[in-house]
């Protein structure tokens, strides 16, 4: 950002784990109820992102964890993210089903190196 930019509300980033997330949920979803339910659900994914983005702090703090998170559901799914100076970082994005707090836990040092980059880019 050059200046005395400001972010635009409702600026999230992803990380490349949460872009692999998504495009897994788009190809199972296009597999299992087409192509069409899948860019809906897709879309209403990054309308969650957007609406977390905006209002970063409504998402639940999991501060007692493997590691301080804030997540919000999204249709079947959980958006695990935090805050940055932009805006948001959507960290990963699963299933409701799945045990949260373990998989940020195994997500290893390069992951929670690329959510302090993105943290201190301004």
């Amino acid at each position: 950002m050059a200046g005395d930019d400001v972010p635009s509300p409702g600026t999230f980033l992803l990380t490349r784990n949460a872009a692999l997330d998504l495009r897994r949920i788009h190809t199972r979803s296009r597999r299992e109820w087409g192509e069409v339910v899948a860019d809906q659900y897709l879309a209403d994914l990054y309308g969650v992102m957007g609406t977390a983005a905006t209002n970063p702090e409504g998402g639940r703090l999991r501060q007692h964890r493997s590691a301080p998170f804030l997540m919000v559901p999204a249709r079947q799914h959980f958006l695990i993210y935090d805050i940055v100076p932009q805006g948001i970082v959507v960290l990963t994005v699963q299933h409701q089903v799945r045990d949260i707090e373990s998989l940020i836990a195994e997500l290893g040092r390069n992951f929670h190196a690329e959510v302090e980059r993105l943290k201190r880019q301004a």
